[in-house]
């Protein structure tokens, strides 16, 4: 036969359990209901980062493999479709190598940058826009020694 205490905590359990069940059924809500205030306008001389020209944004290669790679670079600047970048570079282990910045292609405004990087049989895209949002685009080669793209957005 159980003792006391369990079979008091057992009730203790089994109470809580269907507390739930057991307690009034909701009423209905009574008077009005409030909405949620439309947003307001934007302030008149506010921009957003991602609206803000930075024409400065670098597309930097990396290896942390143990073995030296030819990673092969074509960076395209979208809105004139012109090839800016169409380039491969032996990237040691370890070593960084700063490959492109888009400043050199002199942007108008916003525009977007398409990267592609070919290595060990493998393809990697990402993409990047010339404003205070965007930082520059990262091709690197992984400890296991795989493509990895990314970029740095805020």
């Amino acid at each position: 036969m159980p003792s006391r205490s369990t079979v008091v905590a057992a009730l203790l359990v089994a109470l809580l359990l269907a507390g739930g069940c057991l307690g009034n059924p909701e009423r209905p809500t009574t008077g009005s209901v409030s909405t949620t205030a439309t947003p307001s306008e934007t302030p008149a001389g506010t921009e957003y980062a991602s609206q803000r020209p930075d024409p400065s944004q670098s597309v930097t290669l990396e290896n942390w493999w143990n073995q030296t790679v030819s990673i092969h670079l074509t960076v395209v600047r979208v809105a004139t479709g012109e090839t800016v970048v169409n380039e491969t570079f032996a990237v040691a282990p370890g070593e960084e190598v700063a490959a492109y910045n888009t400043v050199e292609a002199d942007p108008q405004g916003v525009e977007r940058f398409a990267v592609t990087a070919t290595a060990l049989n493998a393809t990697e895209s990402v993409s990047i826009e010339t404003s205070r949002c965007y930082g520059g685009a990262y091709v690197s080669i992984t400890e296991d020694g795989e493509l990895f793209a990314t970029y740095a957005i805020c």
